[in-house]
């Protein structure tokens, strides 16, 4: 067979039967003369990894750049042990750099040729990535993740039509821990089967990772057929789980992303494809979603919105402000105190963008950011309040508190740490909470509630007249004082039914002892008619509009009529 071979090729067999073998496998094959100090490598490895060249003629230096700064001690010494004839087998497991500069895990086996004096003069081998995905999947018996990559690749003509459907089986967790993996391992089985009965000849599936899917049709239309083999699916696992006697209930979500996607790159295609089934998922279970623009767009600001939260807070919160709002005595019309308003801004393409706090305070809760943000605010507000006590004797200040901080943090040691550091009195600081932040009365709640009781910090019922408030609730907390939404005090003030509702609730919260604070007050008349009502405190754009704390000092530090 050699010599049929060196007939064929000639001189340069090995040459040629190297280049051969490469193109064959996924594996990288190599050749490191030692003596000579060059090193040969599949040519697919350099678009993986970061080398320049398949060929190195300074291989020591040149190969050690492409190794993980941590391991090249260690290849450093085994290399001068296979020189100095010590080891005779290579078979390290150690990272290489690749194209976007992240390590990878490899293992780099190979047997050492001797020259006729014994000496070292080979080093042949096979490299390979012990961290890559599997190619298939033989709980589920399908082609995976890098087999669906490679069928788009393979295409002859650039993708004008079809679709792909991302599917996750919804709750699967629960049914690994409940039931065990080995019937998760059914499960994930019994669904691949359930959905390539429904597939046409032209539709391919593949498994990704876990409880996820991939359907790729290159065909149909995208919407209209999408829709119906969403329906089929879900009608065949119907039938799967009735005849399993419901040992086992669950759905699936889809998010669907037009083929031609994978023309804007690999890349912008994984984003898109992981999006849609995010979206799907969102929606609850049996979710179905067709990737949309707008959708797309909103769903990247919130991730550059929340890179910004983060590097404004690693850089001394640069980006971040307080503005404060006075809220006044309904009696004196004398200024009390001010509600602490977190405001927040950001570089954009047209300049610094101010966002809103509709906006961004939401994306600080999901992102557990809220926690450094609001003790950052907390401090502001706090020595604002003690610069305000210099003018205005037991200035109070209000300070939003979000349940994330409660469940996440230790904000009522925050608190305090705020209150001695500054040389409050803990009265002086009201915690204000909307109604949604505490409707669960968990430990974490609890707990808060009767650290800021014992040490005789004021907390306030924000919002009050929305969504699941009531005197059951007021009844439950025990405030010091509830705040009146400003949309229900607009509404009172431009009704009279409303205006009977909102004045036959004032004296049954006053009844139970707790003092009211009305929002929204934008006209003279407005407050002339809460006076009547006998409401204790007032704030809102009449009285005078959040700023920031060198306006607010110049505006009310002589604690003058607001009027």
């Amino acid at each position: 067979m050699i010599n049929e071979i060196v007939k064929v090729f000639g001189d340069r067999t090995a040459e040629i039967l190297f280049e051969i073998i490469t193109e064959c496998m996924d594996d990288y094959l190599y050749i490191f003369d030692l003596q000579n100090n060059t090193f040969e490598i599949s040519q697919s490895a350099v678009k993986r990894f970061n080398i320049s060249s398949n060929v190195l003629t300074d291989a020591t230096n040149e190969v050690m750049k492409v190794v993980y700064e941590e391991d090249r001690r260690m290849l450093t010494k085994h290399l001068a042990d296979v020189c100095a004839g010590k080891e005779k087998v290579h078979n390290l497991h150690y990272r290489w750099i690749d194209k976007e500069g992240m390590p990878v895990w490899i293992n780099c086996r190979g047997i050492v040729i001797e020259d006729t004096e014994g000496n070292a003069e080979y080093l042949i081998g096979c490299l390979n990535e012990t961290g890559n995905k599997r190619r298939a999947d033989n709980v589920t018996g399908l082609l995976g993740g890098p087999e669906f990559l490679a069928y788009l690749q393979s295409q002859r003509e650039p993708i004008t039509k079809g679709f792909f459907m991302h599917i996750g089986i919804d709750d699967f967790g629960v049914i690994n821990g409940s039931q065990g993996a080995d019937y998760g391992n059914y499960i994930l089985k019994s669904v691949a089967d359930c959905m390539k009965e429904c597939l046409s000849d032209k539709q391919r599936i593949y498994h990704l990772v876990a409880d996820q899917y991939v359907i790729v049709d290159l065909e149909a239309s995208l919407q209209e057929e999408a829709a119906k083999l969403k329906s089929k699916i879900t009608d065949r696992l119907h039938d799967f789980i009735v005849s399993e006697h419901y040992e086992a209930v669950f759905s699936i979500s889809v998010g669907v992303v037009d083929a031609t996607t994978f023309c804007e790159g690999v890349e912008e295609c994984r984003k898109k494809f992981e999006f849609v089934l995010k979206q799907a998922k969102s929606m609850g279970k049996n979710g179905f979603y067709i990737f949309a623009q707008d959708d797309y767009e909103a769903f990247l600001r919130k991730g550059r919105i929340v890179a910004a939260l983060r590097n404004a807070i690693v850089n001394n919160y640069n980006g971040f402000e307080v503005n404060y709002q006075p809220i006044v005595d309904c009696q004196s019309e004398q200024i009390i105190g001010a509600e602490a308003l977190m405001r927040f801004s950001m570089m954009s393409d047209e300049g610094r963008e101010v966002i809103s706090p509709v906006e961004f305070i939401p994306l600080l809760e999901e992102s557990g950011l809220m926690i450094p943000a609001g003790r950052y605010i907390l401090n502001e507000a706090a020595e604002m309040c003690s610069e305000m006590q210099q003018y205005i004797q037991d200035f109070r200040m209000n300070i939003n508190v979000s349940y994330v901080q409660i469940l996440q943090g230790n904000v009522e040691r925050d608190i305090m740490d705020a209150i001695q550091k500054y040389a409050l009195k803990p009265e002086c600081i009201c915690v204000e909470m909307t109604e949604s932040g505490y409707m669960d009365m968990t430990p974490s709640f609890c707990k808060f509630r009767k650290t800021l009781d014992k040490n005789r910090i004021s907390f306030v019922i924000d919002d009050f007249g929305t969504g699941y408030s009531n005197l059951h609730c007021i009844r439950d907390m025990n405030p010091s004082y509830v705040k009146m939404d400003r949309d229900f005090t607009a509404k009172a003030m431009n009704s009279a039914r409303d205006y009977e509702l909102y004045k036959n609730i004032i004296p049954m919260v006053h009844g139970i002892n707790v003092r009211i604070c009305t929002e929204g007050i934008e006209e003279k008349e407005w407050c002339l008619k809460m006076k009547e009502l006998k409401v204790d405190y007032l704030q809102g754009y009449f009285l005078g509009r959040p700023c920031g704390k060198e306006r607010f000092l110049q505006q009310y530090a002589k604690g003058i009529n607001v009027k």
